[in-house]
This record gives structure tokens, C-alpha cells and sequence, in this order.
């Protein structure tokens, strides 16, 4: 009887230490003083991306970061509704000008259509590490940050990209609803 006891310890022990084993490391950054409990929309921007080989494309991980916020709770304003709106309003398709304009241009038309925009930013070195940044619409001012690094044997798939910016969308609700509840018990 001690016996298996003792091997079912150890089996608990090995399951455990492969679910931490193969857990992502991220972090997760809220600026001093920013308020993103009161985001209700978040503007997907353009990634700043090189695809490696074998990887999805810059335009198939925009549309992963877009519907990826399914997840969350803000609603999620789609790069290819800015770009639309934008050459509705403005006449300008920033599609087709470079990523220096186009950026200019995407947060000088956002008023109308968000709260916040979110830029991802994704370096592929020896292990692919994703960088979500939250600015405020017309500041442009950072209010939270989020990484997250592959573990070594993560392909650069559609579905790691997928769960990375699953991740991304849940921590930010989290952070959100941590925020409103810390402004509520202040309040009381």
C-alpha cells in the first residue's frame, strides 16, 4: 500500500512539473496611473512583423489578432474596419502607403472608432516572443503591455499565434476587471 502511494506521489510530481515545464513565460505591464478599466473598444493596428519561413503572413496574423478578441470582453475593432472607414472618410488607403504614414494616419482617425488601439510587435530569434502594446486614442500614450515567449519547441503556427493573442485579450480583461474592482473598493 505505501508503495503505491508513493508512486502515485511521484506521478502527481512529473505531471505537475511538465505543465509548469511547458508553460509560457510572459509578463505582463500596466503604466502608473493609466486607466484601462473604462476601455469598452480596442482598435486593432497594423503588427510589426517579418514573417520567417513557414509562418503565417503579416496580413494572417492582423486577422489572428482580430479574431482572437473573441475571447475578450471590449469589443474589438478589426485593422481592415479602420483601414475601410479611413478611405471612407479621409479618401486615404493607408493599405497601400507605408508603415511609417499608415501609422500616422491610423491614429489620427480613431476618435470616432475606439478607445485604445493595440500594436503587436513580434521578434523572431531563437524563440518567437510576441509584444502587445495598449496606447490611448489621441494621447498615443502607452497604458499597458503584454509579452509572451515561445517555448523552444512551439512552431511559428497559426495556432500559436492563435493562442498568444487569446492570452493577450484574456490578460488584458483581467488587468480591466482587477483595475475596476481596486476603483470600486477605493470608492466604498
Amino acid at each position: 500500500m505505501r508503495k503505491i502511494i508513493q508512486m502515485l506521489v511521484i506521478a502527481c510530481m512529473v505531471v505537475f512539473s511538465t505543465q509548469v515545464a511547458f508553460a509560457n513565460a510572459d509578463k505582463e505591464t500596466l503604466v502608473e496611473g493609466a486607466d484601462i478599466a473604462s476601455i469598452q473598444r480596442i482598435a486593432v493596428g497594423a503588427p510589426l512583423y517579418q514573417a520567417p519561413a513557414n509562418a503565417p503572413s503579416k496580413d494572417m496574423l492582423t486577422k489572428i489578432l482580430s479574431d482572437s478578441g473573441r475571447v475578450s470582453h471590449s469589443y474589438v475593432v478589426t485593422y481592415d474596419t479602420v483601414v475601410d472607414t479611413i478611405k471612407a472618410t479621409k479618401g486615404v488607403d493607408i493599405a497601400v502607403l507605408d508603415r511609417r504614414k499608415a501609422g500616422v494616419i491610423f491614429k489620427e482617425n480613431l476618435d470616432s472608432l475606439a478607445d485604445a488601439y493595440v500594436i503587436l510587435t513580434v521578434a523572431n530569434n531563437s524563440r518567437t516572443s510576441f509584444f502587445f502594446d495598449v496606447f490611448k486614442v489621441g494621447t498615443n500614450e502607452l497604458l499597458y503591455s503584454y509579452e509572451i515567449l515561445a517555448n523552444k519547441n512551439e512552431e511559428d503556427s497559426v495556432k500559436t499565434y492563435t493562442n498568444f493573442c487569446e492570452q493577450f485579450y484574456k490578460h488584458f480583461d483581467r488587468a480591466a476587471e482587477a483595475q475596476l474592482k481596486k476603483q470600486l473598493k477605493e470608492k466604498f
